[in-house]
């Protein structure tokens, strides 16, 4: 999913069953089904914090499509409590090239950049949540992306047009409504941040013990 100025909110998801039953429940249908892998990179001298901006490969597994080395900058955004992420390019992720998989790992290399990690995205699908079911949000249907992380498990995220942020945040909250997600599962960080501080935490435990 790809807005202007993307806005968007992620959440954990404790039971995958109950949580379709209830997309089910709303008439919500699967819009796409999709699996791919991000490469994150991090330049050579310093680093850069991944809640502020990333820049990684795309490698598409399911649609079959070229690989895209996509670059974000984001900014967070609290709006009456809530808070979200918002990208400042208004193609959201901005797409510099589009390429097989070894040129995207070379471009990166001559620009100054090196591998860091990497996050696979399966099981994925886009659902479609119906007007009838989203009647409280602005924008009437409405998105979610279901996805199963390994090392995080299955997790799902909100994105709305962000070029008013105001308007965003409320489609947001009251999409969370809809879905029945309490704000404490609500993370702004995007999936690459997460996914590090699960990492973290996973290496400290297993040192401690």
């Amino acid at each position: 999913m790809t807005q202007p100025y993307e806005c968007e909110v992620r959440f954990g998801i404790d039971d995958i069953e109950d949580f379709q039953a209830r997309l089910e429940h709303l008439g919500a249908k699967i819009a796409l089904p999709y699996e791919f892998t991000d490469h994150y990179y991090k330049p050579m001298k310093g680093c850069w914090n991944p809640v502020e901006k990333n820049i990684r490969i795309r490698q598409w597994i399911q649609p079959e499509k070229e690989s895209i080395v996509y670059f974000v900058k984001l900014e967070i955004i609290s709006i009456n409590g809530l808070q979200f992420k918002r990208s400042l390019y208004p193609e959201g992720k901005l797409p510099l090239f589009t390429g097989s998989i070894d040129t995207c790992r070379m471009l990166l290399d001559d620009l100054g950049f090196e591998f860091w990690f990497s996050l696979r995205k399966e099981k994925a699908c886009l659902w479609e949540v119906p007007q009838h079911a989203a009647r409280a949000v602005p924008c009437g249907n409405f998105f979610t992306a279901v996805e199963y992380i390994e090392g995080l498990g299955w997790t799902a995220e909100l994105e709305f047009e962000g070029d008013d942020p105001q308007k965003a945040g409320s489609a947001i909250r009251q999409a969370l409504s809809v879905l029945q997600i309490p704000m404490q599962k609500v993370t702004h960080n995007p999936i690459s941040a997460v996914y590090l501080q699960n990492r973290r935490r996973s290496r400290n435990t297993d040192e401690d013990s």
